[in-house]
C-alpha cells in the first residue's frame, strides 16, 4: 500500500469520526491523510472545517479578557455568548467562567453543547463529571 492509498484511509476514518460528531479525531485523521497525501483536497478542506469548529487560531476577545482580568466571570461569559459561531473552544471558555460564577447548571449546558459538536472533548467530559459530583448545587436546577 502507498502513502496515496494510506492517505484515502485515514481520510475516510476521518470523515467516519466527523459524521459521529467527534471533531477532534476527525481532525487527527484528516491531518494524517494531508501528511501523507499533500495532494489530497478533501482531507485539507475536512482539517479546515473541523479547525473552525473547534475554534483553533481564534482569537480571545479583548472585552471578554478584560472582564476576566476583573473576575467578573458572569460577564465575561455573557460577552463570549454573544459571539455569533459558538466553537468549540468558545462553549468551553464560557463552561468555565460559568463554573468559576458558580452558575452551575449553565456550566453545565455549555459543557453539553462542547460534547454535542465533539464527543472527544476531555475536557469537557471531565468538567461535566466533576459538576455531576457537585449534586446539591448541580442537579437542583434540573
Amino acid at each position: 500500500m502507498n502513502a496515496s492509498e494510506m492517505g484515502e484511509r485515514y481520510y475516510r476514518l476521518g470523515l467516519g469520526a466527523a459524521k459521529g460528531r467527534d471533531l477532534s479525531a476527525a481532525l487527527r485523521y484528516a491531518s494524517f491523510a494531508s501528511m501523507l497525501d499533500p495532494l489530497h483536497g478533501g482531507a485539507a478542506r475536512l482539517a479546515e472545517l473541523c479547525r473552525h469548529e473547534l475554534g483553533e487560531g481564534e482569537p480571545v476577545l479583548e472585552q471578554a479578557g478584560l472582564l476576566v482580568q476583573q473576575k467578573k466571570w458572569k460577564a465575561a461569559a455573557r460577552a463570549l455568548k454573544n459571539v455569533p459561531h459558538q466553537s468549540v473552544r468558545l462553549l468551553n471558555t464560557q463552561g468555565c467562567l460559568w463554573a468559576l460564577a458558580k452558575r452551575y447548571a449553565s456550566a453545565a449546558d455549555c459543557f453539553a453543547g462542547v460534547l454535542a459538536k465533539d464527543r472527544g472533548n476531555r475536557l469537557a467530559a471531565e468538567a461535566l463529571a466533576d459538576l455531576g459530583r457537585r449534586r446539591t448545587c448541580f442537579w437542583r436546577f434540573f
